[in-house]
């Protein structure tokens, strides 16, 4: 049965329906694994990440400049790899989107900061094309949350408002913004937190 109230539900990928793709404990990870320097690390990868993330360099590209600027005993691929086998979904918290979709005859909708290859691998490994009904990244529209016209290109592209919207992210910053643009933005911290609340809007989640 279709919810009255609301049209869409929008959600973060990474933090929400599994692990984040890129992030630091990745990269230190990465770092203990191959013994690197974190700090040489970390600041290759600043100067590198935004324009990785808007699309503008592949995942292969970004790598090499972040960890090869020498010689390595290591190669691009492995360090792709074992990034895509780090990357976990979750279950259950996809499962609750998934139920909520259907129960409520929402859309379901993902808009996530995510760059080239590790997201495509994301789509296909966790079954994000079969769970949304269209999906919004920082790579393919040269943008990135917190950018405010990353929500509104969602919003634009499933004719909705603002108000009868809701969007889940991890990241307080990104839940108080989309509040302020009039959506009901949730904070997801656990699989049961982010159920109640939906349960608290009157939407079926069982």
């Amino acid at each position: 049965m279709a919810n009255r109230r609301y049209h869409i539900l929008f959600s973060d990928i990474g933090g929400v329906l599994g692990t984040n793709g890129w992030d630091t404990r990745l990269r230190r990870k990465i770092a203990a694994r191959y013994s690197l320097n974190v700090e040489e690390l970390e600041r290759r990868h600043h100067l590198m990440f935004d324009s990785f993330e808007r699309g503008y360099m592949s995942f292969e590209d970004y790598l090499g400049h972040v960890f090869f600027e020498q010689q390595r005993s290591f190669t691009v691929d492995e360090i792709r790899d074992f990034a895509f086998s780090e990357s976990v979904a979750w279950p259950d918290c996809i499962d609750l989107l998934r139920r909520v979709k259907t129960l409520n005859g929402l859309k379901l909708a993902l808009i996530s900061n995510e760059g080239e290859g590790l997201t495509n691998y994301r789509v296909r490994a966790w079954g994000l094309r079969e769970l949304a009904d269209f999906l919004i990244f920082s790579y393919c529209v040269h943008m990135r949350k917190p950018d405010r016209a990353m929500w509104q290109l969602g919003l634009d592209v499933a004719q909705a408002r603002p108000e009868e919207s809701i969007y889940i992210d991890d990241r307080p910053m990104f839940v108080e913004i989309a509040g302020n643009l009039g959506f009901t933005a949730i904070q997801h911290v656990s699989v049961e937190s982010t159920r109640d609340q939906l349960a608290r809007l009157g939407l079926a989640v069982d």
